[in-house]
């Protein structure tokens, strides 16, 4: 389906309505060209919270300076949360647009943007999308949060999976870690795994940061963590008898 950029623009404002906001979500799932456009229309529009209300908990990359009007350190994590600091948001100049968040955009493209370095030929183009306004896991990473077990998984898995653990929601909630670098946490809401936080942590040895499990999370993550925490961290038994539930009590 052909999509104009009138369209396209509409659907970064939040103007179309329901079926045409799907089909234009469902083409970027599969069209890499069109989640594109819809990222250059989000990065000129300045209108990537009203679309998704997603924060900025820490730097952004200097390159992205002229972009988003934001401030950068550069080395520092740059890190997307997508649970916490709405209020903050609330109290910062209305300019409609703080990065980063992404428009149903394929996961490729996503961290590229948030990361530089995930453009790779092994990197699955679509990790995350849409549902229901809120990012969710996809691809590998779904696969990952659904059906491996921190206490079983391989070396070379190209998701490594954290803690899970109950949160105070009552969903389960599970850390996880890309061989590229990001780590974040997501929680299981229906039938998908919903995004809380998603962070890009500073640079170390790849070997490092894919081993990334519990503690050795960034910040942000860990901070995630304790606000949502009910308990204690699921033990391997535990771990397993959810899987088996598929994640539902």
């Amino acid at each position: 389906m052909k999509f104009s950029e009138e369209t396209l623009m509409a659907y970064v404002d939040q103007q179309l309505d329901a079926d045409t906001r799907a089909a234009v979500e469902a083409a970027m799932a599969m069209d890499s060209e069109l989640a594109r456009r819809v990222a250059r229309h989000v990065a000129l529009a300045g209108n990537i919270r009203a679309a998704f209300d997603p924060v900025l908990r820490e730097t952004v990359p200097v390159r992205l300076l002229n972009a988003v009007a934001a401030s950068a350190e550069h080395g520092a994590a740059e890190v997307i949360d997508l649970a916490q600091q709405r209020q903050a948001q609330r109290s910062r100049p209305v300019w409609r647009w703080s990065w980063p968040q992404w428009g149903a955009i394929a996961a490729s493209l996503v961290v590229g943007v948030i990361a530089g370095r995930f453009s790779g030929p092994d990197i699955e183009p679509v990790q995350f999308a849409m549902a229901d306004g809120r990012m969710v896991a996809r691809g590998t990473l779904e696969h990952a949060l659904s059906a491996q077990l921190e206490s079983a998984q391989p070396d070379n898995a190209p998701v490594r999976i954290g803690i899970s653990f109950m949160a105070k929601s009552g969903e389960y909630c599970r850390t996880f870690a890309l061989a590229q670098g990001s780590a974040g946490l997501a929680c299981r809401t229906g039938k998908d795994w919903r995004l809380q936080v998603l962070a890009q942590a500073a640079a170390a040895p790849p070997a490092a940061i894919y081993r990334m499990a519990g503690s050795d999370m960034p910040s942000a993550v860990m901070r995630e963590v304790e606000a949502a925490i009910m308990g204690s961290p699921l033990d391997a038994t535990e771990e397993q008898s959810a899987r088996q539930r598929a994640w539902r009590k």
